[in-house]
């Protein structure tokens, strides 16, 4: 996915697909999937993938690439999170696509298709149909609508009954298993927290090939009448595999470390609060952890409320991202200590439906989570007990 110039795709329009009568009667084109490692950007962490198109004999070798957008875009960063950031079809030549992923250092593996004259016609009208300007523009949806699930819907319903055989049948993961796979550290705890209930529930074959490397395998086993789909399976480019380190600073700046550390402070603040000058200290502290986390909480609850990306929707993470309490603090400050007690309880008891959620496997409980929500408690247990003092 890159900053596009639209001109120049269109212009490849005109001389690729005007004359695409003229081409189909000389030659059957060779149609393979193409398939890209994950990169070191946050976008391409999970691959990607396009289709290619290749004449050898008239020397016309171009690629179709559905995870395009444009950077230029007004409101860019406002419109991706509320849902409303168009991504677009492009059109780029083989050698140009090759020459990024290389620059990457990404390998791209290929896959030839082994389609009939007939699928290959119906392919590529389908292809040109899409590449219309009233067309080629979608709004991105990260499980329904991406580079890989755009190519899964275009190849798979020219197998007669695939779509239905790959639904049938169930992946053994929910989407946020897929997802987890390819993430972790501070990534995997933001991607965790910010997305919904929605990933929790199974994926079946055909829906867990919105990621590559699913679509990759899917393809691979998929047969085409007697024959398989894939007649041909190589790499273009193999990247150089970089090393592994141990890297100690990763494990001790890793979100479970850094909460597990802020909970033993708290313990520690607990422990010397029962002198006046301490018990300040504490409660400076205190409502610093509880007014960030709901910030924290305000904000994502902000963003659930704008966006039309569904994948955000029902997050029971806002049961300890909560912005509701910063009711504690207010009560805190303002030396309310009946309020103080109310809303602490309140608290606890939005902690107690969180452990209903993870018991009954509803979200996805990350690990990073676990010592926030038990330092939440001390807190509010504390607060509870000093407030009657």
């Amino acid at each position: 996915m890159k900053s596009i110039n639209l001109k120049f795709y269109l212009l490849l329009f005109f001389l690729f697909f005007l004359n695409s009568n003229y081409l189909q009667a000389k030659e059957q084109p060779r149609i393979s999937l193409l398939t890209c490692d994950s990169g070191d950007e946050l976008y391409s962490t999970f691959g990607h993938s396009a289709l290619r198109v290749n004449y050898p004999e008239l020397d016309k070798d171009i690629v179709f690439n559905f995870g395009l957008f444009d950077f230029s875009t007004p409101h860019f960063y406002l419109k991706f999170i509320r849902g409303k950031l168009k991504y677009m079809l492009g059109i780029q030549y083989m050698d140009d696509f090759m020459e990024q992923f290389k620059w990457e250092g990404r390998s791209v593996k290929e896959q030839n298709l082994n389609l009939t004259e007939d699928q290959s016609k119906e392919l590529l009208e389908r292809l040109a149909f899409l590449y219309l300007p009233q067309n080629r523009y979608y709004y991105y949806s990260f499980l329904y609508k991406n580079c890989t699930s755009e190519l899964r819907d275009i190849i798979f319903p020219l197998v007669e009954q695939s779509q239905e055989l790959y639904e049938a049948e169930s992946a053994g993961f929910t989407y946020r298993e897929l997802l987890n796979n390819y993430i972790k550290g501070w990534t995997k705890f933001g991607i965790n927290l910010i997305l919904g209930s929605s990933l929790d529930k199974p994926a079946n074959k055909y829906e867990s090939m919105f990621l590559p490397e699913n679509l990759y395998n899917g393809i691979a086993i998929l047969k085409n009448g007697d024959l398989s789909i894939v007649s041909e399976d190589v790499y273009l480019y193999r990247a150089v595999e970089k090393e592994k380190r141990f890297s100690f600073a990763e494990i001790i700046l890793s979100p479970l470390v850094v909460f597990l550390l802020l909970f033993a402070i708290m313990v520690f603040l607990v422990a010397r609060s029962y002198t006046t000058r301490a018990k300040r200290r504490y409660n400076f502290y205190s409502n610093l952890y509880l007014g960030l986390l709901s910030i924290l909480g305000l904000i994502l609850t902000i963003i659930i409320l704008i966006t039309e990306h569904t994948e955000l929707y029902s997050n029971y993470n806002l049961l300890w991202c909560n912005p509701l309490f910063l009711l504690v603090v207010l009560a805190s400050l303002k030396r309310w200590k009946k309020a103080e007690r109310l809303f602490s309880a309140i608290s606890l008891i939005f902690l107690s439906l969180l452990q209903f959620v993870w018991a009954c496997n509803i979200q996805y409980a990350e690990p990073g989570f676990i010592p926030i929500i038990i330092t939440l408690a001390l807190l509010f247990i504390t607060r509870i007990i000093f407030s009657k003092a």
